[in-house]
C-alpha cells in the first residue's frame, strides 16, 4: 500500500470538487484502501478550518464538512503532531506537513502548494493531486 501526507487545502478541494477531479479521486482512492493517508491532529484542525472559508462553506453543509472530517480521522493513519521541526520551507507553518511525512515514511506529499512543490530536493517529494493520481493509476 502507498502511504501518502495530502496537505488539507487538497483535501478541501476534495470535499468540495467534482468526484472526477485529481483531488477527489486521490481520496476516493484513500476510502477505498489502495491509498493510504498520513496525518496528524495539526492537520485535521488545519482541515476543519480551510472548510469554513467561505469558498468552502458557501459549497459543503456543514453536516457534509463534518461527516468528510470524520472520514480522513477515520481513514487516516494518524501521528502525533510533529514537534518544533526543522527550518525548511519558506512558510515555517509548512514545515509540519514534511515533519509528518518524513516520520510517518511517507512516498510523497501531495499539495498544491508552490512552496512546497518548488522545493528542490525535498524528501520525501511534494507532487501535484494530478501527478499522484498518474503516479498510483487513478486517471
Amino acid at each position: 500500500m502507498t502511504l501518502i501526507v495530502i496537505d488539507a487545502s487538497v483535501l478541501a478541494s476534495a470535499a468540495a470538487a467534482h468526484p472526477d477531479s485529481p483531488s477527489a479521486r486521490l481520496f476516493t482512492a484513500v476510502l477505498d484502501g489502495p491509498v493510504e493517508l498520513a496525518a496528524c491532529p495539526l492537520l485535521i484542525t488545519e482541515l476543519e478550518r480551510a472548510l469554513r472559508r467561505r469558498y468552502f462553506a458557501a459549497r459543503i453543509s456543514v453536516e457534509r464538512r463534518a461527516v468528510f472530517c470524520d472520514a480522513v480521522a477515520e481513514r487516516a493513519a494518524i501521528h502525533a503532531d510533529p514537534v518544533n521541526p526543522p527550518p525548511l520551507l519558506r512558510d515555517p507553518s509548512d514545515d509540519y506537513i514534511v515533519a509528518l511525512a518524513r516520520s510517518a515514511g511517507a512516498e510523497a506529499i501531495v499539495t498544491g502548494d508552490r512552496d512546497l512543490l518548488d522545493h528542490a530536493g525535498l524528501e520525501p517529494a511534494a507532487i501535484t493531486p494530478r501527478a499522484a493520481c498518474e503516479r498510483f493509476g487513478l486517471l
